[in-house]
């Protein structure tokens, strides 16, 4: 997955608009900040969907490739342009389109699923990591596994469990990536179950994918017999994407 290309194009944006605002502030420009924010805000669609197709057809290995898994991709991407490019057109005036009935159901639906995404992983005794437009990197040899709740907010997390000191016990992660990526590698010899939902984004685990608009994924490996270690992770993604990999 290409979180990071993500995160770029994001903060390429959030600094064109700050130069923007910064000229308008000075007074060598005088751009209509909001205005052009209103209008060409659906762009992020058709961007997302895009990146969403060319990423599952072009970009995939031939051991991952599924028939199956690309045929999804291909029809959320182009259901995600399909809306951005309707309303960015209703927005530019080439025709009028009225999305007021769209709107006053979506947003809620949106926020239902994500409440209803977040119930779905359970409480952790252990603390909260934030990475808000920063990172989080645990990729030094003999860092502590505890179970917690790890938050990317238009940032990055990376953790490698290959090389972290794990409980021989259940330890419970909840990771959340909203505009922002998540990657975390698991050691082959420990037991591991995923559970993950991505609202307009994606969870990989393993070789198994979900994305687009609104999907989810469970993934419980083969039990390893010699091993009382065992990692439960819950992944949410919005807008975002999480990926579990050995």
């Amino acid at each position: 997955m290409r979180e990071s290309q993500g995160r770029m194009c994001l903060g390429a944006l959030a600094i064109l608009l700050g130069l923007l605002w910064f000229l308008n502030n000075i007074g060598l420009t005088q751009t209509d900040i909001g205005r052009l924010i209103s209008v060409y805000w659906p762009v992020i669609f058709i961007l997302f969907g895009t990146e969403l197709i060319i990423r599952d057809t072009t970009c995939r290995s031939q051991e991952e490739s599924r028939s199956a898994d690309i045929r999804s991709a291909v029809l959320n991407g182009a259901i995600l342009i399909v809306i951005g490019a309707l309303i960015l057109g209703s927005n530019l005036g080439i025709y009028r389109l009225d999305l007021s009935v769209i709107w006053r159901v979506f947003w809620p639906v949106v926020l239902i699923l994500i409440g209803w995404s977040l119930l779905r992983g359970t409480t952790t005794t252990g603390g909260t990591h934030w990475a808000i437009m920063s990172g989080i990197e645990l990729r030094n040899k003999g860092w502590r596994l505890e179970s917690g709740n790890m938050i990317a907010f238009m940032g990055g997390i990376n953790l490698d469990l290959t090389v972290a000191e794990i409980p021989e016990k259940d330890t419970v992660l909840n990771l959340t990536a909203i505009m922002g990526g998540i990657n975390v590698r698991v050691p082959d010899n420990i037991n591991v179950e995923c559970d993950g939902t991505a609202i307009l984004g994606g969870v990989r685990f393993f070789n198994e994918r979900a994305g687009g608009l609104i999907s989810s994924r469970r993934f419980s490996g083969k039990e390893v017999d010699t091993s009382k270690k065992r990692v439960i992770i819950y992944s949410r993604a919005i807008m975002g994407g999480i990926e579990i990999k050995r």
